[in-house]
């Protein structure tokens, strides 16, 4: 075999792998793992599926709005552990209506303020996790493969849940 026809192999196979795994992390795709815990989007209450997506190896999720008072962005962070869905943070720039005002929220820990947000740190379990979407409120679902729009879908409520029964 040639040494050029050989190197060519290579760079032909690693660009396949490139490609390969790009696909696989790309947003609502599911690599090919018993590894894959899904986050499943759903309309509420009729449970029609609208989206599965793959978290990541940290399998977090983050939901985002922007708050109909203060008209600034709210986060919330969330994580998956044994199979339920954990809210872990609470970010915004101000404070709001129905905003938390003190550590001793359900599930609260500990405040953070940063230049830019104030930040409760929680432990709060939700066992069912529905929003309520509005387009002048571009509520964003944000996976650590990139930024799902969910008022890419009429106006409604959505109820989020994790699937981590993957069969592939």
């Amino acid at each position: 075999m040639k040494k050029g026809s050989s190197s060519k192999k290579i760079i032909l196979a690693a660009g396949a792998l490139v490609i390969f795994l790009a696909a696989c992390f790309s947003p609502g795709v599911c690599g090919f793992t018993s590894e894959c815990v899904q986050l499943v989007v759903t309309q509420f209450p009729e449970k029609n599926e609208l989206g599965r997506y793959c978290l990541g190896p940290d399998k977090t999720f983050s939901l985002s709005f922007i708050h109909s008072v203060s008209k600034t962005r709210v986060t919330d962070v969330y994580e998956i552990r044994a199979g339920r869905i954990i809210q872990t943070k609470e970010l915004f720039k101000a404070h709001g209506a129905g905003l938390p005002s003190s550590a001793s929220e359900p599930g609260g820990l500990f405040w953070e303020k940063t230049r830019e947000w104030f930040i409760l740190h929680m432990e709060r379990p939700i066992p069912k996790l529905v929003i309520r979407t509005d387009s002048l409120y571009e509520n964003r679902l944000t996976l650590t493969t990139g930024v799902i729009d969910l008022n890419q879908w009429s106006d409604q409520a959505l109820l989020l849940y994790v699937d981590s029964g993957a069969s592939f």
